[in-house]
């Protein structure tokens, strides 16, 4: 009997310390947790969708009649109407002919510049100068093995040695003059056997050159977006290629996008809305796109069309793309989950330290960003939360004007 006293008072004890034990524990952890801080900062956060599309314009396809086909302008330069882009051989032979041609005109051009060239003391020395530094850079290219940049200097370097041969006197220059001729007399008889196996490819109207064909051109036309579906996108397919094309012309300065992003993402967006996107590839920062058409809706899903007026020049080589679209951004102050709190008003709110004390202060949530809210810059009035402010993040017990330190 007296046994069983013993083990009811052991329990009972054991019962006490772990109660004890419990409100000692909590009164510690109520008086010295560690206080921890965040700084309040702006932030912007959106809502959006990752998806992937085309990049569509108004393109029209060179083709060339002759096997070789060499490009004499670069991707996205912008070329006139009638301006030659491409020229076409018939053989080797006539490219090599090509070659030979504009090398006598660049030698023309620089026996024309020295023929012109006045030659008074003044300009002799200043052309002396200029050949000796000339020289030097080519000494200085070659040392470096830089091929390109010596055979530029050479070309440069000959120039300034025929202009200062024309300046030594009356027979020379009648020597240049005979020079110019027979030159040009070769070129027009070179011209003449050219006419017959070279011709070239000129630009059908103005607009942006590329040099890149791939079968979209006739198909993803900017017309037929204003009918375009979601069938009709997911079935795309490029045409077959004849093997002719040399490049493409891209008219005016609009490009769009036409992609599918889920319907609730388009919820409160119209078309003329201002977004921004950033693609995987090209561009490394957002562009500001418009929206140009919204689709029906089907399949919880839409067609999006957004157009661009600017950076054509950059986007000549972009079909299919996969890009960010945010439709909605949410600028504010960032705040973690964890020092949000509710007053007895059911108001949000923040414990900011300000000295020593903890002083409340009201936030509107603005979005949900996972592991932190957005929430509202307001600086008309200093009892807002501002930029800066210490948020207090680990504390317990809190209440307005509790001294923390």
């Amino acid at each position: 009997m007296k046994q069983g006293k013993f083990y009811t008072k052991l329990v009972l004890w054991i019962f006490l310390a772990a109660v004890v034990c419990y409100f000692g524990y909590y009164i510690f952890s109520a008086v010295y947790a560690p206080l921890t801080t965040t700084a309040a900062i702006e932030y912007e956060a959106g809502t959006g969708s990752y998806t992937t599309g085309y990049v569509v314009r108004d393109e029209t396809v060179l083709t060339s009649r002759y096997d070789i086909t060499t490009l004499v302008v670069s991707e996205g330069e912008r070329v006139s109407k009638n301006q030659t882009v491409a020229t076409g051989y018939l053989n080797a032979d006539a490219q090599e002919r090509q070659l030979q041609i504009a090398e006598l005109e660049s030698q023309l051009e620089q026996l024309q510049y020295a023929a012109a060239y006045s030659a008074d003391a003044a300009d002799q020395a200043l052309l002396d100068a200029e050949i000796q530094a000339q020289l030097a850079n080519m000494s200085r290219n070659v040392a470096r093995r830089d091929l390109n940049a010596a055979s530029d200097s050479s070309a440069a370097l000959k120039g300034l040695i025929l202009r200062r041969m024309s300046a030594a006197g009356e027979g020379e220059e009648d020597d240049l003059s005979q020079r110019i001729s027979d030159l040009q007399q070769e070129i027009a008889s070179l011209n003449t056997v050219a006419s017959i196996d070279t011709t070239v490819v000129a630009a059908e109207h103005s607009g942006y050159f590329s040099g890149t064909v791939d079968g979209y051109e006739n198909v993803l036309t900017v017309e037929a977006l204003s009918e375009m579906s979601i069938e009709s996108l997911e079935n795309l397919q490029p045409a077959e290629l004849a093997g002719n094309e040399v490049g493409k012309i891209i008219s005016g300065d609009t490009w769009y996008y036409v992609t599918v992003v889920p319907a609730d993402q388009l919820q409160g967006v119209t078309v003329g809305d201002k977004v921004p996107v950033t693609f995987s590839s090209q561009f490394y920062n957002s562009l500001t796109m418009t929206i140009y058409r919204m689709g029906k809706e089907q399949d919880g899903s839409r067609l999006l069309v957004l157009s661009c007026n600017y950076y054509m020049q950059d986007v000549t080589l972009l079909r299919q793309q996969s890009a960010d679209v945010v439709f909605t951004s949410y600028a504010g102050l960032r705040v973690p989950k964890e020092a949000i709190r509710v007053n007895e008003n059911s108001q949000a709110g923040v414990y900011v330290l300000e000295g020593n004390a903890a002083v409340w202060k009201n936030v509107n949530i603005l979005h949900d960003n996972g592991e932190s809210y957005v929430v509202e810059l307001d600086k008309s009035s200093t009892d807002n939360l501002w930029p800066g402010d210490e948020i207090i993040v680990g504390a317990k017990n809190l209440y307005d004007g509790k001294v923390v330190r």
